[in-house]
């Protein structure tokens, strides 16, 4: 087959032949490539694109700046059967979109237990966590203050309160004998009573009454200057 490249071109409109054309190549001509066609089933045409480059094969590796998506639609609606297709180092391979879901890698929640809250660390990695000190946060979202008063407490206007060694609101307790009035501060009970007083000249003054603060006896005086 040696006398191959000396017989020139050919030039026809329509070329008919059986099931395979063979090429022996420019310089060898040992070995051959086959076109075949298998028994077609119906008439088919196979449109060659306008435009140069190389055919590919089964058995050719594919770049990803050979493929071109900018023309194909947009899924809008996806489903868990739907496939795409990863390189595993090795080769190429179809993969659901229910086995990249399912994937530790693509997963970003975090595993957690009734009531904790996700938070993050110094890492900037999402930790699932509980509440701590005095509040706590039910899976509904409600957040209950543990020292809250365990029943409701109730002080009229003017009044002190005071807490316990504790501080414990829950043991919140009302001053009756106490009260604020403008500059004046009372403590005592309905007959004797102690004042502290702001007077005129902006001195402290202590002062004392015995007949339930009709009358005031002024008994110290604590000076500003």
């Amino acid at each position: 087959m040696s006398t191959q490249n000396g017989y020139g071109s050919f030039h026809a409109k329509k070329i008919e032949v059986a099931n395979q054309i063979q090429f022996h190549g420019a310089s060898d001509d040992t070995n051959t490539v086959t076109l075949n066609c298998a028994d077609p089933a119906s008439d088919y045409t196979l449109e060659l694109p306008s435009a140069a480059g190389t055919l590919m094969t089964t058995s050719d590796d594919v770049e990803l700046s050979q493929i071109d998506i900018n023309g194909a639609n947009e899924e809008s609606s996806p489903a868990n059967t739907n496939e795409i297709i990863v390189y595993n180092g090795t080769d190429n391979k179809k993969m659901t979109l229910a086995t990249l879901a399912g994937l530790s890698d693509f997963d970003s929640s975090v595993a957690g237990t009734d009531g904790q809250i996700v938070v993050y660390d110094s890492a900037n990695a999402q930790q699932a966590v509980s509440m701590s000190g005095d509040a706590s946060i039910a899976n509904d979202g409600t957040i209950t203050l543990a020292d809250k008063p365990s029943v409701e407490k109730v002080c009229e206007s003017n009044k002190f309160i005071h807490l316990d060694s504790n501080r414990d609101c829950s043991n919140i307790n009302v001053l009756e004998a106490a009260t604020v009035a403008g500059d004046n501060v009372e403590v005592g009970n309905s007959t004797n009573r102690w004042q502290f007083n702001i007077d005129s000249s902006g001195h402290l003054e202590l002062r004392y009454s015995s007949d339930s603060g009709s009358t005031w006896a002024t008994k110290q005086v604590f000076n500003n200057a």
